[in-house]
């Protein structure tokens, strides 16, 4: 794991992009995004009420207080602009198999940008290499093929579908489950270069 568990592996800055803690000024940002119907289209979440935007975003300041923990929920930020265009999430699953799931979000004014892409690979690469973790894995509706088309950029191999596992909205649906070995990360790195 990280060289100094106390410290905080965030934020992370990449080209375009700032993934940083949440601050409650996001709020206008972040319930622009989530009470937008196509952007929840396959989330189990939303379309947020006020109430329930401003409970999440609450949820993820408290949470900023306490050091460590095994979940981490950043916003992500335009550099260029300074405004909150999504989220990208990192849960720690097993810290004995080292594995974590990530999941992201982002405003659809922002979409078909290679953003989503970004995030995720900084999230990765932090997982891998300031995290020394093994294993890092992702799930999406089956329906979403914008998000599955993310992670078989980012080299996450789709490792089954599970039918019928999750209700939503009244409806179960089919999740895809991609993942990504260290190793494999390391390997396309090295070939990149």
């Amino acid at each position: 794991m990280t060289d100094d568990p106390r410290q905080p592996w965030f934020p992370i800055r990449t080209k375009r992009l700032l993934l940083r803690e949440a601050r409650l000024s996001d709020y206008d940002d972040i319930h622009a995004y989530a009470v937008d119907a196509d952007v929840v289209r396959y989330m189990d979440w939303g379309p947020n009420t006020p109430e329930v935007t401003a409970q999440a975003l609450g949820g993820w300041v408290a949470m900023s207080a306490q050091w460590p923990r095994d979940e981490v929920n950043l916003v992500v930020e335009l550099s260029e602009t300074g405004r909150a265009i999504g989220a990208i999430r990192l849960s720690i699953q097993s810290k004995a198999d080292r594995t974590a799931d990530f999941g992201y979000t982002l405003n659809k004014d922002y979409w078909r940008r290679g953003l989503a892409t970004e995030a995720a690979s900084a999230i990765i690469e932090t997982a891998f290499t300031t995290l020394g973790l093994h294993r890092v894995y992702a799930t999406c509706d089956v329906r979403n093929a914008a998000s599955y088309k993310v992670m078989e950029k980012l080299g996450m191999r789709r490792e089954g579908t599970l039918l019928k596992n999750h209700e939503v909205r009244g409806r179960w649906r089919d999740t895809h489950v991609y993942a990504l070995l260290a190793q494999e990360w390391a390997a396309r790195r090295a070939e990149s270069v």
